[in-house]
């Protein structure tokens, strides 16, 4: 079993509420912060990939740039989809949670412990 990967936004209250999760199972993570260490497109990507997710399942819909960018009245490809993100990492729903192949998007309480125990 790999280490679980935590990647947030330092001043979000779910990423913090995530990673005091961790914290209280006793749990090491690899963390990043990707407004300070912003993903490159290939990053991202693989990222992606290996979470097992399209960029569409991580689209944080609240975010500021989704309703500047008008996304919920555009059509876009998740290539496209993946570029907006990278210049806006706000798109990203956080924390995202990668361990084995699987991930967890936002705070999820019972998914990041299934997530983890697994």
């Amino acid at each position: 079993m790999g280490k679980p990967e935590i990647y947030l936004y330092a001043s979000c209250t779910s990423c913090r509420k995530a990673e005091d999760l961790l914290n209280e199972m006793g749990v090491e993570a690899t963390r990043r912060d990707y407004f300070k260490q912003r993903f490159s497109r290939d990053e991202l990507v693989d990222e992606l990939h290996r979470a097992n997710v399209s960029p569409f399942d991580v689209l944080s819909t609240r975010s500021r740039p989704y309703k500047e960018l008008d996304l919920a009245n555009r059509t876009v490809s998740s290539d496209e989809l993946v570029d907006l993100m990278v210049e806006h990492p706000q798109l990203l729903k956080r924390p995202l949670i990668v361990k084995d192949g699987r991930a967890t998007v936002g705070f999820n309480r019972s998914a990041i412990e299934a997530l983890i125990e697994e």
